[in-house]
């Protein structure tokens, strides 16, 4: 069966009940009624059926308030999470291990561009991104264009590129920085990196005492640790987080707000939606409109269409719709053992064999129907 529209469906339940035929769904009190019970029906499916044409990839939302960075939301129609990843932007961390999957087979991290050097310099300089100068104690330092400095004056520090070395003047663009405040005593050092590209990384979804517990352990006489309030039910609840890498882990709070341990604040101020990438199952909206198609595949309309007949007939004329009883019925074995069209084992196929015969069953082994057609005996083996 082809995509259905919400008025063609009301249309046909209306010809099975011998009900007066309508242009539109708000034609009738009767197709309003039928409208609503495809609607109940639809979302019944959703919920009872488990259905991966449901399931995508999304986003969460931002809190973006840098009082709590580390907040996010789920977006609505969120019903599962089944994981979560963030962007890494940062190269310098240290905590990418992939892109897209896998960045890093044959990645070859044992190559080193220039000679690592070092160097001080007493020039006036205050913590922040963009162009800095430095004069620096030498000339003759082995310091290439393009390569990664580090700039310290005790726990401040900037990262930045060399773009310029004459004489003793050092010219450099920062791009990360840590702490605040001007100075005139540095340290320069060459940083010799990986050539680590951006990507994402799994962030754990933990339970609440465990979250709470990892974060509480956070020591906040350390610069890179603070301290933030989440409000929730008229209370206010002290949590704790790092600010100078990516998130690993995250919680989940009634199922609407995400916290998670950390955030990066030399890429962002907050948490960013578009550097989530979760995948999970999403239930579709369902709109009362004429023209309305539901997200559902093809073989699932009889599903849905016999599903509501059957209750139409129930609710408004009183009586059993016993053909469209037992089509649903047929419908949601079909639903169930048809609903992934990937190339895996059937649903019951993928169950452990938990001691039963040997390849009767379970993933990876002969599948029931095959042992029950190949063996003269049930109760031999292959």
């Amino acid at each position: 069966m082809a995509t259905l529209t919400l008025l063609q469906m009301v249309q046909n339940i209306l010809s099975s009940m011998s009900s007066d035929q309508v242009n539109s769904i708000g034609d009738t009190l009767e197709s309003e009624q039928v409208a609503q019970i495809i609607q109940n029906k639809y979302y019944d499916i959703v919920a009872r059926g488990d259905l991966t044409l449901d399931e995508q990839l999304f986003q969460f939302t931002p809190s973006n308030d840098p009082t709590i960075p580390v907040s996010m939301s789920l977006p609505a129609g969120v019903a599962r999470v089944d994981w979560l990843k963030y962007y890494d932007t940062n190269p310098f961390d240290n905590t990418q291990t992939d892109q897209f999957g896998a960045f890093s087979h044959d990645l070859n991290v044992d190559l080193v561009s220039s000679i690592a050097w070092t160097t001080t310099s007493t020039s006036s300089n205050t913590i922040s991104t963009g162009s800095k100068t430095f004069v620096v104690a030498s000339s003759t330092l082995p310091a290439t264009i393009g390569q990664t400095v580090s700039i310290v004056n005790g726990n401040n520090s900037m990262t930045g590129t060399l773009t310029n070395y004459v004489g003793t003047t050092m010219t450099l663009n920062v791009t990360i920085i840590v702490g605040s405040g001007t100075f005139s005593s540095w340290i320069l050092t060459s940083v010799e990196v990986p050539n680590l590209p951006p990507g994402y990384k799994y962030v754990t979804i933990v339970p609440i005492d465990y979250f709470i517990d990892s974060v509480s352990r956070l020591d906040l006489t350390m610069p890179e640790v603070f301290q933030y309030t989440f409000s929730q039910g008229g209370n206010d609840y002290t949590f704790r987080g790092r600010n100078d890498v990516q998130p690993s882990i995250c919680t989940v709070i009634s199922n609407e707000f995400a916290l998670f341990d950390a955030f990066d604040h030399t890429q962002d101020s907050t948490l960013q939606a578009s550097k989530t990438m979760a995948f999970g199952q999403i239930v579709p909206p369902f709109l009362l409109q004429d023209d309305f198609i539901p997200t559902l595949d093809d073989q699932q309309f009889p599903l849905l269409l016999n599903e509501a007949k059957s209750w139409a007939f129930y609710e408004l004329k009183q009586m059993p719709h016993q053909k469209a009883d037992q089509e649903g019925k047929r419908q949601w074995t079909v639903t169930q053992a048809r609903k992934s069209k990937t190339n895996k084992p059937g649903y019951f196929d993928q169950l452990a064999n938990y001691g039963r015969i040997p390849r009767t069953g379970g993933f990876g082994g002969y599948p029931a129907w095959r042992f029950m057609r190949n063996s003269q005996n049930f109760g031999s083996s292959i």
